[in-house]
C-alpha cells in the first residue's frame, strides 16, 4: 500500500477517534441564570421615627413585627380591649346579635357611683335596668366605661377573681407573657399592667371578632338610659383607621391609644403608650399609620407570561422560563428577603413546570412558571456539530 494512502487512512482514524471522542466528552451542562430582580422591600424599622418618646409597637397579622420597648406599664383604658376579648371568649355571641341580657343589680349600680364619684369615666345606669351584651360592650369600648367594663366582668365570669384568673391563662396561651390583670377590668387603678408589643396581639385578637371590630368603628350608639355613646377615639374613619381604643390614668400610664387598618386582607395594629397629651397621642398615631400605609403594600414579583429566567445550553441555545400568573406579596423586610426559581426534572421536549418562590421571614409566595420546547439532552446531530466545531458554541 502506498505510503500516502496509509497516511489517508491514519487520518481518517484520528479524525474519527477525536471527533468520536469529543461526542462523547461533550459537556452537557445546562446553566441557568436569573432575569427578574428581588422587588423593593420596605423595612419596619425604616418606617417608623427613631425619636419617639412613646412605647410603641406595631403587629402584622397576628404577629408583633416591631416595638421599641419592652417596659410594662399600666394599661389605663386599653384595659378594656383585654375585658372585651375576654367577655366574648366566655359569653360569645355572633354579629347580627345583641348577646344575653344584663341586669342591673346593686354591685353593677354601686360600681357606676363609684366612678360617678371619683372622676372615672362612665355610662348612667339604672337598678333593674336590662341591657344586651352589645350595648354594654359599646359602653365600654365606645364611652370608654368604667363601671360597663367592671359589670362585664363580673358578669361573664361571677367575680373579679374568677375574670383574672380566665384572663390571666388565656393570655399566657397566647404568648402574652408581659400582661398582668389587676383589681379591676377597666384599667381605672394602675394594677393591671402590659407592653405595647402585648397591646398590639389584644388589639389584633378584638380586631379579629367580627362583633367588637363593628362595635369600635361604630361612631356613636344609643344605649338605654345613657342614651347616645360617642366613640372617644377621633382618629375613627381617618387614614382608614377602624378603631379602636383611648386611654389615660395620669403618670402611670401617660395617654395610650390603640389603633388598627386593614390593607386588603391584611390587619394592621398600632400601639402607642406613653404620650403626653391626648392629641400628641392622635398625632403620633396617625403619622405612624399614614407612614406604614406608604411603604407597607402589594409588591409586584412577576407578571403573567413575563420572563423570569432561562435556560442556556450548547445544543439548545436560550430557553425562556416564564410566569404563569400575575403575583405580588404584601411583605417587609426583617433579613433579606430571597428570591429563587426551583424547576421540575429535565423532560425530553416539553413544557418543564417549576415555581418562582419569594421567601422572607415573614411571607413566602410561590408562583408557577414554566417553559416549552426544552431540549434536555442533545441528540446525536448536536454532538456531531460540537465535535466538528459548528454548533454555534
Amino acid at each position: 500500500m502506498k505510503k500516502w494512502a496509509i497516511g489517508i487512512i491514519a487520518f481518517v482514524l484520528l479524525a474519527t477517534v477525536f471527533v468520536g471522542t469529543r461526542m462523547i466528552f461533550m459537556p452537557v451542562n445546562i446553566s441557568f441564570a436569573h432575569a427578574i430582580q428581588l422587588p423593593d422591600i420596605p423595612a419596619i424599622n425604616d418606617i417608623i421615627p427613631k425619636d419617639l418618646s412613646e412605647k410603641v409597637a406595631v403587629a402584622i397579622d397576628g404577629r408583633v413585627v416591631f416595638q421599641n420597648s419592652d417596659k410594662v406599664q399600666a394599661t389605663a383604658s386599653t384595659a378594656k380591649m383585654i375585658m372585651a376579648v375576654m367577655v366574648m371568649e366566655k359569653k360569645p355571641f355572633k354579629l347580627g346579635e345583641v348577646g344575653e341580657t344584663i341586669v342591673i343589680n346593686r354591685d353593677y349600680y354601686n360600681r357606676y357611683l363609684y366612678y360617678a364619684t371619683h372622676n372615672g369615666s362612665n355610662t348612667r345606669v339604672q337598678l333593674g335596668e336590662n341591657i344586651s351584651e352589645y350595648d354594654a360592650l359599646a359602653s365600654a369600648l365606645l364611652a370608654s366605661s368604667n363601671n360597663m367594663a367592671d359589670t362585664l366582668a363580673m358578669w361573664a365570669f361571677g367575680s373579679f377573681e374568677e375574670y383574672k384568673l380566665f384572663a390571666e391563662t388565656k393570655l399566657k396561651e397566647w404568648g402574652l407573657n408581659n400582661t398582668t390583670i389587676g383589681i379591676d377590668a377597666c384599667g381605672y387603678s394602675n394594677t393591671t399592667t402590659s407592653t405595647a408589643a402585648d397591646l398590639a396581639i389584644i388589639a389584633q385578637k378584638l380586631m379579629g371578632n367580627p362583633v367588637l371590630a363593628e362595635i369600635v368603628g361604630l361612631k356613636t350608639h344609643v344605649v338605654p338610659v345613657a342614651g347616645e355613646l360617642k366613640n372617644t377615639n377621633k382618629l375613627l374613619g381617618k387614614s382608614g383607621i377602624l378603631g379602636i381604643k383611648t386611654g389615660w390614668i395620669g403618670e402611670s400610664s401617660g395617654y395610650c391609644l390603640a389603633t388598627a387598618y386593614k390593607t386588603g386582607e391584611h390587619l394592621i395594629s398600632l400601639i402607642v403608650l406613653g404620650a403626653q397629651t391626648r392629641d400628641e397621642s392622635f398625632d403620633r398615631s396617625k403619622m405612624i399609620i399614614d407612614a406604614l400605609q406608604d411603604a407597607l403594600k402589594e409588591i409586584e414579583i412577576a407578571k403573567k407570561d413575563q420572563e423570569v429566567g432561562y435556560y442556556q445550553s450548547w445544543w439548545g441555545g436560550k430557553t425562556t422560563v416564564t410566569a404563569r400568573e400575575d403575583a405580588s406579596v404584601f411583605s417587609w423586610a426583617e433579613a433579606k428577603p430571597t428570591l429563587t426559581i426551583a424547576m421540575n426534572d429535565y423532560v425530553e421536549d416539553r413544557e418543564v413546570i417549576g415555581e418562582l418562590v419569594f421567601k422572607s421571614e415573614n411571607t413566602e409566595k410561590a408562583v408557577r412558571v414554566s417553559t416549552s420546547g426544552f431540549k434536555a439532552s442533545p441528540t446525536f446531530w448536536d454532538r456531531l456539530k460540537y465535535a466538528l466545531f459548528i454548533s454555534g458554541q
